[in-house]
């Protein structure tokens, strides 16, 4: 009787029920998201039992393609987060409104007028305020770039809250999934949950799913760390970096008590494209602006300083003085009783890098660049003798009194005083503060040092043709004789008769006014030559000539009283536009740099952009070929399982027919 009319048709009415069931279900979420169509699979009943039964609820997935879209959608994320930020900042560097480009050009322009007319007051005032103005625009310029770093931070907090719940989210279904499918039913749209988790997990970090029974997913990230194993998942915390307060670093703590740091171990995804551009482009940034602001800042007062004002004075510092860079000392160090810093000695061979010092043993160190992660330890510098000889690249020095260690690099000299322990270290940063830094110094238009301190005048009597072609006032420190005064001026150059070789020299006189006259620094039968400067390295100045004197000509240096309308100090701060300042670049040209880099990264990073959009969504054409809802596929099973419904009722009906044959014949 198992294998009656009737029960075949039971059988057949209710398989084919169940499958006009899921059909509709199909169809149903033909648009939800993550939905993966389910096939019914039928099967024949065990000999000698005659029937049709439902074997199983199929989704119709591949998961090599799944996990290709999670992959992809881990790229296309990271590179949208990238390409998103940098195009803001490229903006901001083309931008009239916030280029420094343009407000160093305002700047020049305006010294330009000073060197027209020095004695205008109205050109000095607008010269200030032009540098006042640019000292405003890299402030404003490097706030505007901080903020985008704490614009990122917070983007990455609420990120990583976002990712905490979604790992729980999937361990709690691996929980569920696993129950239902022991208990033999189907678990198919808490699996399609699931998977749309993970892809928008994909989307914050690169994941990677391992199922070892085929049931319960353990999700690791990056390059292996398990974020989700079984019924139990990790957490990830967001804290201030132990060797840079200022940056956050990512930590993933999971039930076990392990606490470790994955912030460059979460692969791509938003995160990583974040991390990404902050640490590849946006800190660069901050660095290279300023460097821009020292050198610019730094190089503008020594030629200022060499200048004299219309008071009659010895030009001051114009911008704020910027003279050291940041030191963090790492949070885990063992001691904490040093004193670290940086200064610079030449800011003109300033990189722009930041860099690491980390003391490898109690006899050596270990320095690196962290731009391009060259490494210096202890052998590789010379150690000099004096603290004197520090201003040179690739030295160091250990004061035995103080016990000081100085270190100098690239343009900046790093000082550690105490006893670090073995393993310290300590992040320097010596150009990150520069922009914020940028200030101008003075306020009075009269303090402007437009002049030449010096003045040379040619003796009434000369005869040759010699006249002067630059003097240049070679020291702007405070211990200058020319600053504090005690320059021995007036001097008197007499050009001798020339030698039998022909040789043309000189000499150097003081007390010119005297009847006797002494010999200036050891000055005397100095060699002459048309176009090399005469060095008074005693004052700190040279002066240069050009042309022959004949035997005889006498030029008088004195200090330039009531040299108000000079204008020589002007243009030699005017032609620092167009030097090789900022590591063998001009202002200008290591801003464009600057733009141009930023430019082509951003370029290439809207191409990756573009480019992984359109492997994603061929990637989820391809999941969607396999897993998704064809309606015209769905209408033509509807309408053959509607036919197979009814011919299963036929069964039943046919059934019912003989039985009552069957009945109507015994009662005759």
């Amino acid at each position: 009787m198992s294998s009656s009319i009737l029960n075949i048709g039971i059988q057949a009415l209710n398989a084919n029920q169940t499958a006009l069931s899921y059909i509709g279900q199909n169809i149903a979420n033909v648009n939800t998201e993550g939905y993966t169509r389910q096939t019914v699979q039928m099967g024949t009943q065990q000999p000698p039992i005659l029937g049709v039964q439902v074997t199983d609820i199929q989704r119709m997935t591949d998961m090599f393609l799944v996990s290709q879209v999670w992959a992809d959608n881990s790229v296309f994320s990271s590179n949208e987060a990238f390409s998103e930020k940098i195009a803001q900042l490229d903006q901001m560097l083309v931008s009239d409104a916030t280029s420094l480009s343009a407000s160093m050009d305002s700047y020049f322009a305006a010294l330009q007028q000073v060197v027209d007319d020095p004695l205008f007051i109205a050109n000095r005032e607008l010269f200030l305020a032009e540098a006042d103005s640019l000292a405003n625009s890299f402030q404003d310029f490097d706030r505007k770039l901080r903020s985008q770093t704490d614009l990122i931070n917070t983007e990455i907090r609420s990120v990583t809250d976002t990712v905490n719940s979604i790992t729980q989210n999937i361990a709690d279904l691996n929980v569920q999934i696993s129950s239902i499918e022991a208990s033999g039913k189907s678990s198919n749209e808490l699996q399609d949950e699931r998977d749309r988790l993970v892809k928008e997990l994909s989307g914050y970090v690169t994941t990677n799913v391992i199922s070892q029974d085929g049931i319960t997913y353990n999700v690791m990230i990056g390059s292996g760390q398990p974020l989700v194993v079984g019924n139990s998942a990790a957490r990830l915390e967001v804290r201030n970096s132990e060797s840079d307060p200022t940056q956050i670093d990512i930590f993933m703590k999971n039930g076990s008590g392990v606490d470790a740091k994955v912030t460059d171990q979460l692969g791509a995804g938003a995160i990583g494209g974040l991390i990404r551009y902050r640490d590849q482009v946006l800190q660069p940034t901050i660095n290279e602006v300023g460097r821009l602001a020292i050198v610019f800042s730094t190089t503008m007062n020594e030629q200022h300083r060499k200048g004299m004002d219309l008071n009659g004075d010895i030009g001051q510092d114009l911008f704020a003085p910027i003279t050291e860079g940041e030191v963090t000392a790492h949070a885990r160090n063992e001691s904490q009783n040093t004193v670290a810093r940086v200064n610079f000695y030449d800011v003109q061979a300033l990189t722009g890098s930041d860099y690491e010092f980390e003391r490898t043993s109690i006899d050596d160190f270990m320095l690196t660049r962290m731009s391009d992660g060259r490494r210096f330890s202890m052998a590789d510098l010379t150690e000099v003798g004096s603290a004197a000889e520090l201003d040179q690249s690739g030295v160091f020095y250990r004061d035995p009194v103080s016990g000081t260690l100085n270190v100098s690099l690239d343009g900046m000299t790093f000082q550690l005083k105490g006893d670090p322990a073995v393993g310290d270290s300590y992040l320097i940063q010596p150009t990150r503060s520069g922009g914020q830094l940028m200030d101008t110094a003075l306020t009075n238009p009269k303090m402007l040092a437009l002049a030449s301190p010096l003045r040379i005048e040619p003796s009434t009597i000369n005869t040759g043709n010699a006249e002067i072609s630059l003097v240049n006032v070679t020291s702007a420190e405070d211990t200058s004789p020319l600053r504090n005064g005690t320059a021995q001026l007036p001097l008197e150059i007499v050009f001798n008769a020339p030698d039998e070789d022909g040789n043309i020299t000189y000499n150097v006189y003081m007390n010119a006014n005297s009847d006797n006259p002494v010999i200036y620094d050891g000055m005397e039968n100095m060699p002459y030559s048309d176009g090399e400067p005469m060095a008074f390295t005693l004052d700190g100045y040279e002066i240069t000539f050009d042309n022959q004197p004949n035997p005889g000509d006498r030029f008088t240096i004195e200090f330039n009283t009531d040299g108000y309308s000079d204008n020589t100090n002007a243009l030699a701060m005017s032609d620092l536009q167009n030097q090789s300042l900022v590591n063998g670049y001009s202002y200008q040209d290591t801003y464009g740099q600057m733009l141009a880099k930023v430019g082509t990264q951003a370029s290439n990073a809207q191409i990756a952009y573009t480019a992984s959009q359109s492997v994603l969504i061929s990637s989820e054409n391809a999941l969607q070929s396999v897993a998704g809802v064809n309606l015209d596929e769905e209408a033509a099973k509807l309408v053959q399982y509607q036919q197979a419904y009814s011919a299963s009722a036929q069964l039943i009906s046919a059934y019912q027919t003989i039985f009552d044959s069957l009945i109507s014949a015994v009662r005759r």
